[in-house]
């Protein structure tokens, strides 16, 4: 198959099955937290590549995921729920061991022919949608899906949705873990999944004063503003690879002070990168020197609110700040990294992530949502995953060649994702989803420095 043949690229279903926890699950309605509410519904794509194991068919790693799945679904009991919208107009999960959909697939392409770089081609195709089931009321939706995929090479992409109003990045990775461990016969390293809403309660009263400060960054609307008519201008996906010795390089101009005292903490590379890509991202739009342009950064708040990492929900927030594009066209990446310093130490706190729950019971019931992703204007949220360990993801095939996400962001702002890349050694994979025509930019760029991964041999 040739790479510029990516339309051409086919992926047919062969059988589906639902799979249940195998034993009896709680059945109850699993409210959302106040954190929760803040999420837009959107459904993030993972997928893992394997090359493939010579002493098992397809059939056998099909149905030892499968299994692994159900075994791993009586600790995780709500995946195997129905994500639905209550009479208030706030999503839950209605947990019942209804179960998850796992498709079965196959393609005639092999691994090393698709162009992984553009996951909105390929990665697409081998991450499932969410949908109601035949059946089942069109109001329930399943909150995960799963496809497993053959390829003519005898590897698999093991492809999941997850709807984002129910997990972040750290709920997912402790079900990834989890379930890969059940894959390969191990006892789970996972403590047992904490799924009570009742740790991220306000405070009563509630503060009113500090919430003031979240109305900067988060917008509330009826939920009737959400059935928009005009769809926002379509992005794509585009990944990329970031070598060791450039990121560091990177981190270097970060630090740099030309007689400015120096910091008493040195710029991080997830700082480093994060303004690296907003200058990039800036100039690819063509901005007017007086035009505005923001950077959010989502925050873990589990250290904040005293909740254990085995927590199983969205404990994210999206502060962001904004800029003059002046600024950050002419100013060097040291002066930037401090702007997205301040995003960070400004909400990475206690006081931010109450305050926060506080503003969400003040605004009930209504569509809460990020101003940097909800509102118009030059925007790009740089998000960090890359100490999330994506290669010991072994579902009894190997550890994975490659593995990235497809995330139809939905809005008007860019989003970037960093990942551990499986050169590991300080290596990133960045993944990026924006207008094509920013994108294009991006790469004609003279200071760009990212390589896109189609061109790494992983395959």
């Amino acid at each position: 198959m040739e790479k510029e043949t990516l339309n051409d690229f086919k992926v047919e279903m062969v059988a589906t099955s639902i799979v249940q926890s195998p034993v009896p699950t709680k059945k109850c309605t699993l409210k959302g937290s106040n954190i929760d509410l803040t999420v837009p519904a959107i459904s993030p794509g993972h997928f893992f590549v394997y090359k493939g194991v010579q002493d098992k068919t397809y059939q056998d790693m099909a149905s030892s995921i499968k299994k692994a799945l159900s075994e791993v679904l009586v600790l995780f009991y709500p995946v195997a729920g129905r994500f639905i919208i209550s009479h208030n107009g706030e999503p839950e999960i209605e947990c019942s061991n209804q179960g998850v959909p796992f498709i079965e697939a196959e393609s005639g392409a092999a691994i090393k022919d698709l162009d992984f770089s553009q996951p909105s081609f390929t990665a697409a195709k081998l991450t499932p949608k969410r949908h109601p089931l035949q059946g089942e009321s069109p109001h329930c939706i399943p909150v995960l899906a799963v496809q497993v995929t053959r390829m003519n090479c005898g590897g698999i992409v093991v492809g999941c949705c997850f709807d984002h109003r129910t997990v972040d990045g750290i709920s997912s990775y402790n079900f990834f873990k989890a379930w890969t461990e059940a894959a390969q016969g191990l006892s789970s390293s996972i403590i047992t999944p904490c799924f009570e809403r009742s740790l991220i309660n306000p405070r009563h009263p509630l503060n009113t004063s500090s919430v003031r400060v979240i109305d900067g960054h988060y917008m509330a609307l009826p939920f009737s503003a959400l059935d928009r008519t005009d769809p926002p201008p379509p992005q794509i996906g585009r990944i990329y690879h970031l070598d060791a010795p450039t990121l560091l390089q990177l981190q270097a101009l970060a630090n740099q002070t030309e007689g400015k005292p120096l910091a008493v903490k040195p710029m991080t590379k997830m700082e480093a990168v994060s303004s690296y890509i907003w200058k990039v991202f800036a100039r690819a739009q063509a901005l007017a020197s007086s035009e505005p342009t923001r950077i959010g950064i989502p925050i873990d708040g589990r250290a904040y609110l005293n909740l254990a990492p085995s927590y199983f929900g969205n404990v994210i927030a999206i502060p962001f700040k904004e800029s003059y594009a002046k600024h950050i066209l002419e100013e060097p990446i040291s002066e930037i990294a401090e702007i997205v310093r301040n995003v960070i130490s400004g909400s990475a706190n206690t006081e931010y992530f109450m305050s926060f729950v506080d503003w969400v019971e003040e605004k009930r019931p209504a569509a809460m949502l990020a101003r940097v992703y909800a509102e118009d204007g030059s925007a790009v949220v740089v998000s960090s995953g890359v100490r999330i360990p994506l290669y010991q993801f072994d579902f009894g095939c190997g550890k994975p060649t490659f593995s990235s996400v497809y995330f139809p962001w939905g809005g008007t702002a860019g989003y970037v994702m960093l990942q551990a890349s499986p050169l590991g050694d300080g290596n990133m994979v960045v993944y990026m989803h924006m207008a094509e025509k920013d994108l294009d930019a991006i790469e004609t760029d003279p200071e760009f420095l990212f390589v896109r991964v189609n061109r790494m041999n992983f395959w």
